[in-house]
């Protein structure tokens, strides 16, 4: 059995390091060396990491633009103009729109929602949409998870009086669109002190402006949001999902009830597993397979009925996708092993008939067993373009790899690890030498095993019930602070099996040689490439 990673044990702090943060002489040692890996250095820090609060939250008026925004919104109520909040059809645009939506119902808005089509739409505005909107009436436009790449759409808004307000955190283009105000947390010159905000985090702050006070009550979709879209779960966003997941545990939302209840997930326990597993890849198929303005209705919806017949619809998507994503995968697959694409660095992976709506998963799934930055299309033969994702390694920004070859695209977008787009057929051999490319002058070498940081090793007299409590503390876990990885030092195994669908994952139980008894009982996954979920037996 090979590691399909290489492990590399980060640095241990030296005790006198450790000695001059007195908020350590509490906690393990393990805890503490742990904290301060992830540059948790100070006692203000530590506190601020272990006590996660609604202090923590930045002044929203600090986000460029906010004050303009803020204006025309409170301007467009006064005057009873009908406001049209144009969102995005994933788990962040979802609850983003909903958060957006429901503050505005909350000051009185005359207030549509628009959710782009994934396969008609297309993510972000979309100008024959935006025409149909205007010619509806609409006489504002607040977009939210979208809208810095609109340069087209929002031009044509505003030479027909309609302004625009733009709410969002995604990678910002050279040319930015010409709109009444853009909130976005990395702006250029802007103040803001983070810079990791999700689309409904952004959202989350221009309601906390619109409304003069916190909205704890939307802290649960800020929560969901966050968590799906992998952003960094450190700073305000670890105070947000903190607050959101006390919030979902007691959520009144139908909604969310009736999905907590088809997921399988327990809602007074819930966490940001949960979500990630449970909750989010729910909301996502509603987009990926039809319509994701379903998901705004299940979540704001208060007739219980109706929550519960759209939470089974769902749950019948998601069943849908899981087998779509299988399929597609394992003809992926085959296409990557051959000998031409084993040759390349990179992928481009191109096929007729394969669903546009789960090929960002199989991109991950694809990526994830070959260690290659890749691209998983689907071909339109009566149109002639690709349309699809693409998923990356850290070690390679496919977003640059791509933004410096944008007149080969017909579409494109995204940030570091992923992109969505569209090409025309007869480019895709240029894109996969461009692809190629990048990474020979970037003299990345993809070849190897990727490297996987170990944060603590121990050996199972180490592994206690209080270290176990004290790293739950650590949570929420995610992007930035990741499940802590252990190395285990195991001198006999017992009980050793495989398990799961697939088979890939292995139970056994760990035994103290001199004791002869069982200390830990441990599911790993893949095949040992890492430890997770630790728990000592009582």
């Amino acid at each position: 059995m090979e590691a399909q990673y290489k492990w590399q044990l980060k640095t241990k702090p030296t005790e006198v390091e450790l000695k001059t943060v007195t908020a350590f002489d509490a906690m393990p040692q393990a805890i503490a060396e742990l904290l301060w890996q992830r540059g948790l250095r100070d006692d203000d820090a530590v506190t601020n990491f272990m006590q996660p609060n609604s202090q923590q939250l930045h002044d929203p008026f600090l986000l460029n633009d906010m004050q303009k925004a803020v204006e025309r919104i409170q301007s467009a109520v006064e005057a009873g103009e009908k406001i049209t909040v144009y969102g995005d059809y994933d788990a962040d645009g979802i609850t983003s729109t909903t958060l957006m939506r429901e503050t505005l119902e909350i000051l009185g808005a005359d207030v549509n929602v628009y959710v782009p089509n994934r396969f008609t739409d297309g993510y972000g505005p979309n100008l024959a949409a935006y025409q149909r909107i205007i010619a509806d009436g609409t006489q504002l436009i607040v977009t939210v998870d979208n809208g810095v790449s609109g340069l087209e759409p929002i031009a044509y808004a505003q030479e027909h009086g309609v302004d625009v307000v733009v709410t969002d955190h995604h990678e910002l283009p050279a040319e930015l669109p010409k709109a009444t105000a853009i909130v976005h947390p990395r702006y250029p010159g802007s103040n803001y002190p983070f810079g990791d905000l999700c689309g409904v985090g952004v959202a989350f702050k221009v309601a906390t402006a619109l409304l003069d006070e916190i909205p704890y009550e939307s802290l649960d979709l800020v929560a969901i949001g966050t968590i799906c879209d992998l952003v960094s779960l450190t700073d305000e966003n670890r105070a947000l999902v903190s607050l959101g997941l006390q919030q979902l545990q007691n959520t009144s939302r139908p909604g969310l009830v009736a999905l907590c209840q088809a997921a399988g997930v327990e809602q007074a326990t819930i966490d940001a597993t949960s979500i990630g597993f449970g909750i989010g890849p729910r909301l996502n198929a509603i987009g990926r397979l039809g319509d994701a303005t379903l998901g705004v209705n299940l979540l704001t919806t208060f007739d219980e009925e109706q929550a519960v017949e759209q939470a089974k619809f769902v749950e019948s998507q998601n069943k849908e996708r899981q087998g779509l994503v299988q399929e597609i995968t394992t003809a992926a697959m085959a296409m990557a092993e051959t000998p031409e694409n084993q040759a390349h660095q990179t992928l481009v992976l191109a096929h007729a008939g394969w669903h546009e709506g789960v090929l960002g998963i199989v991109a991950s799934h694809v990526v994830e067993q070959t260690g290659k930055p890749t691209l998983v299309l689907n071909v339109d033969e009566a149109t002639g373009l690709a349309k699809g994702s693409g998923r990356s390694v850290e070690a390679y920004h496919l977003f640059k790899a791509l933004d410096a070859n944008r007149d080969l695209l017909t579409h494109f977008g995204g940030h570091h690890m992923a992109v969505g787009l569209t090409v025309a057929v007869d480019q895709i051999e240029a894109i996969q030498t461009a692809m190629d490319t990048y990474a020979t002058e970037q003299q990345l070498d993809l070849t190897t095993k990727q490297p996987l940081a170990i944060d603590l090793a121990l050996s199972l007299a180490e592994i206690t019930p209080d270290l176990y409590q004290t790293l739950q503390q650590l949570a929420p876990f995610g992007t930035d602070n990741p499940e802590p990885l252990i190395e285990l030092k195991i001198p006999q195994l017992a009980d050793l099996k495989q398990i799961g669908a697939d088979q890939k994952h292995l139970k056994f139980t760990a035994v103290d040689q001199q004791q002869k008894l069982p200390i830990l009982r441990l599911a790993v996954g893949r095949y040992c490439r890492h430890y997770k979920r630790l728990k000592p037996l009582k």
